[in-house]
């Protein structure tokens, strides 16, 4: 007897630095998400395509939810509000180290959708203050199902793998082929990989205020050249991604390019540039580029 599948999309929202991008590379056992501790590293909704024999879930990894004071935060917003309306499942993350719960996060939620509460990070403390944190979020959403998990230690992803396909609809329609992990373009990811590496190096005022782009891939034969510009708002902050003698902008460079290649498989040539854009984040040209 032939056995259904369940095929369907799945948002993952949260506050920012609950680990909704950390899930899902695990979850797809491929980097698709750039990670760092930073807030709002991720921009815009990323798409992950998983494919089992159980069916096909397509995740929409979105921005974590936050007040938004630019053009760019806004668009940022608006890509959670998607997720949400066109999911018909959501997994609410958070970081169990988080003392306060988010109501405005939970007032988003449309109560005619099945909802998760994954409270993840449980690897940071103990199982009976695990518990506590479960017992007191309980009550606060009629959540469909409460599952901690780590998603770095990939604890309990198994379990929650099968629990978001006992919810999705009945389907043997695949969105995407089973080859496929994403679908953003590949300059995009470059990009990502390289502030990724920007994020992980820079002190904190930087996150919020610098932007990415390759502005060329060229396969030379023997090597990879990539040429991006690193955007920044201010001539101080371009002096910080540069460093002293250049020390900074040559170890963001180092670290993308071993990323870069492993993702092509060949050796690459980085070229990187910083460029100072005032108030890009409300520039239109600009929020064209991320949001494309």
């Amino acid at each position: 007897m032939k056995k259904n599948k369940n095929s369907g999309y799945v948002a993952l929202i949260g506050r920012t630095n609950a680990g909704k991008s950390t899930f899902l590379n695990s979850i797809l056992e491929t980097k698709v998400s750039i990670v760092s501790d930073k807030p709002q590293t991720t921009r815009r909704q990323i798409l992950g395509i998983h494919t089992t024999p159980k069916g096909q879930v397509v995740f929409f990894d979105s921005p974590g939810i936050h007040k938004p004071e630019y053009r760019l935060n806004q668009k940022m917003m608006k890509d959670v509000h998607n997720s949400l309306m066109d999911a018909d499942l959501i997994l609410y993350f958070v970081d169990i180290k988080d003392r306060d719960e988010d109501n405005f996060i939970i007032s988003l939620l449309d109560d005619k959708k099945n909802v998760f509460l994954v409270i993840n990070k449980i690897d940071k403390l103990a199982k009976e203050k695990a518990l506590v944190k479960m017992n007191r979020m309980k009550d606060m959403y009629p959540w469909k199902e409460i599952v901690p998990i780590s998603a770095l230690k990939k604890t309990n992803i198994d379990l929650l793998e099968d629990l978001i396909f006992s919810y999705l609809p009945e389907s043997d329609i695949q969105f995407y082929d089973e080859e496929e992990s994403t679908v953003q373009s590949e300059k995009f990811y470059i990009s990502e990989l390289i502030r990724e590496k920007l994020l992980n190096q820079t002190r904190d005022e930087l996150p919020y205020s610098t932007f990415v782009k390759a502005d060329e891939i060229k396969d030379r034969g023997n090597i990879i050249y990539v040429r991006a510009t690193i955007h920044v708002e201010k001539p101080s902050q371009r002096k910080i991604v540069i460093g002293k003698k250049g020390l900074m902008i040559k170890k963001i460079g180092e670290d993308a390019r071993v990323e870069i290649e492993e993702y092509f498989d060949k050796k690459v040539f980085l070229d990187l540039f910083v460029k100072v854009v005032p108030n890009w984040r409300n520039s239109q040209f600009i929020l064209q580029d991320i949001f494309e």
